[in-house]
């Protein structure tokens, strides 16, 4: 085991519209985490990053707190010091718990000297997240599509090529995602439903063949933009925003951030979706991201 260890995993962007937890896209927005054992029993956290007012830094973190109990799962006490570099905004829709909750139980495989398993590190991260979308993008990386069967969870990812251009517009205020869930109804119409499922298979078959030549009409949601709209100033706008080169605009998992797909002139684009969520009143920032392609098991790696 090494003396001290790092873990990198991305931000996420899930739902895409219309692949409701099902789909995921890793983006290049990284939380670290740093580890040093201890030989006593002892945990502390050191935290530098975005939305510090947000995070604990005792043993109630997030991530002090997942490789506590997956230690303990595992029968063993083990203490650690934790420094936390973050650049995933909490609350926003882009998979901080997530983030936080793989970079955990992956820190966990290095303190214990374990066989790091795909499936058992994503079904496992699903149970705690509650939903497969983000941790497995988180985890693999690219484009990420998955599905849950008797516990278990199968996840499959692809590159995306870097000729996509990724625009993200993030409003400046939170929203989890229990109140975004909350809105959701409990049952969809027949036609609802292959409206979405039409669009997220085109969508994946398109993004694992490799290509770039995505429509608008692919991010055309009905089961859960719509009914979230009114919890987020802006967001129908948004929706509704045209531009020469946007293929695709969508809210970022349960939001408040958008995402958009440019084909170019991704900096206007963006600017142009701060302007309309200025206009409601919201402060955001836009910037334009790469997909990422690694994912933590790509990143982490003994310091």
């Amino acid at each position: 085991m090494p003396q001290r260890f790092s873990v990198r995993v991305p931000a996420t962007g899930a739902n895409l519209g219309c692949a409701f937890d099902c789909a995921a896209l890793a983006l290049g927005l990284y939380l670290d985490i740093h580890a040093t054992p201890r030989q006593d029993s002892e945990v502390t956290v050191r935290y530098s990053g975005v939305n510090p007012e947000r995070i604990p830094t005792d043993e109630s973190n997030l991530i002090a707190r997942t490789m506590r109990a997956t230690l303990a799962d595992w029968n063993m006490t083990r203490g650690f010091d934790l420094e936390i570099e973050n650049q995933i905004p909490v609350g926003a829709g882009l998979g901080s718990s997530a983030a936080a909750i793989v970079g955990s139980l992956a820190a966990c495989h290095w303190l214990a000297d374990a066989t790091l398993m795909d499936e058992d590190l994503v079904s496992r991260a699903t149970r705690l997240e509650g939903h497969p979308d983000n941790v497995a993008a988180a985890w693999h990386g690219g484009f990420t599509v998955s599905a849950q069967a008797e516990g278990r969870v199968l996840s499959y990812s692809c590159a995306v090529p870097e000729t996509v251009r990724l625009v993200l517009v993030i409003p400046d205020y939170a929203l989890s995602t229990e109140k975004a869930r909350e809105v959701l109804p409990a049952q969809y119409s027949r036609e609802d439903a292959v409206h979405n499922l039409q669009r997220a298979v085109v969508l994946a078959a398109q993004l694992f063949s490799g290509k770039t030549d995505l429509h608008r009409t692919f991010f055309d949601d009905r089961w859960h933009q719509p009914q979230r709209a009114p919890l987020m100033p802006g967001l129908r706008e948004v929706l509704d925003y045209n531009h020469p080169d946007l293929s695709g605009v969508c809210l970022s998992g349960a939001g408040p951030s958008v995402l958009a797909f440019a084909l170019a002139n991704a900096e206007m684009i963006g600017e142009e979706i701060r302007q309309i969520f200025q206009g409601k009143g919201i402060n955001s920032q836009a910037m334009v991201l790469p997909a990422d392609n690694l994912g933590a098991k790509g990143w982490s790696l003994p310091a």
